[in-house]
């Protein structure tokens, strides 16, 4: 039988020329060294005891990257070729099951090393999940994700079964939910929400929803609060205070008296309920 031919060194390719009339052409190749000998690693994926087929096997390498992957066949059994040498470690998933403890192995020339695996089922990973994302509307229309919000899920009683919040971004997550119809409420301080929202889970389905909240009038707005002294620094009761909303219009600008207090005993006063906008605060006290 006469010898396998092996590459010594790598095909390689010049880039497109052209050719015209009486032209001479100068093309120089360097051609690197073909690659080494190349592994294999097989094996066959099982529960502890039955064979898994249709579950995907993936390769890392030494930092924990991935590598390459591929899938069992029908009698749980891989097979992942063309690997360099180096040291990989091995792991298996499969819906229905953990990914599986993290096999190491080191790989040398043309070597061929069988590297069983083992899956464990995980009931919980048959339920399913709601996914989704709440925004807001604020005073000018504008949405953007609303974060820190409460979201609560609840049964077709109306029992709640679980409560999470949102992150920064607006969005918000609830895993192992038995099927069913649920109701989504959302709640935030300053907010209201437009409308439940209902998804439904079969068989382990996941459910993505979109939420939304709307500034509520009676709550979205801040205070104003201080001190009132006088110039020896004392405090100073029963001093008129009035709060002044600063209105440019036209490029001319203007203050308007929308709200008056005056001082407690102790020389503090507030405002409640100011709405967004630009204010400035005044005070005097009368014989």
């Amino acid at each position: 039988m006469a010898d396998v031919k092996t590459d010594l060194l790598s095909l390689q390719y010049s880039q497109n020329f052209a050719i015209e009339g009486l032209q001479e052409a100068n093309v120089d190749l360097e051609l690197p060294p073909a690659s080494a000998q190349t592994a294999t690693v097989f094996g066959v994926v099982t529960d502890g005891s039955l064979p898994v087929a249709d579950a995907t096997v993936k390769l890392f390498d030494s930092a924990g990257l991935p590598f390459m992957h591929t899938l069992t066949d029908a009698s749980g059994a891989y097979s992942i070729t063309g690997i360099p040498t180096g040291t990989y470690s091995l792991g298996a998933v499969k819906d229905g099951y953990r990914l599986s403890d993290a096999v190491g192995v080191t790989l040398s020339g043309s070597a061929t090393t069988q590297m069983d695996l083992a899956l464990k089922a995980d009931a919980t990973l048959a339920l399913g999940a709601i996914a989704g994302v709440l925004s807001a509307v604020d005073l000018t229309g504008k949405i953007t994700p609303l974060g820190g919000a409460k979201i609560s899920l609840r049964d077709t009683l109306g029992a709640e079964v679980a409560v999470t919040y949102t992150a920064a971004d607006g969005e918000f997550a609830f895993y192992d939910i038995a099927d069913g119809v649920y109701t989504l409420m959302a709640s935030a301080e300053g907010y209201q929400a437009v409308a439940p929202v209902t998804a439904t889970i079969l068989g382990g389905s996941i459910a993505n929803v979109e939420m939304s909240m709307t500034v509520d009038l009676r709550t979205y707005n801040g205070t104003v609060s201080g001190l009132i002294r006088n110039g020896a620094g004392q405090a100073v009761a029963g001093c008129f205070v009035g709060l002044y909303r600063v209105v440019t219009d036209a490029g001319v600008t203007r203050e308007q008296l929308v709200s008056v207090t005056k001082t407690n005993a102790a020389g503090k006063y507030m405002f409640g309920g100011v709405g967004a906008g630009e204010y400035l605060v005044k005070a005097k006290l009368e014989q």
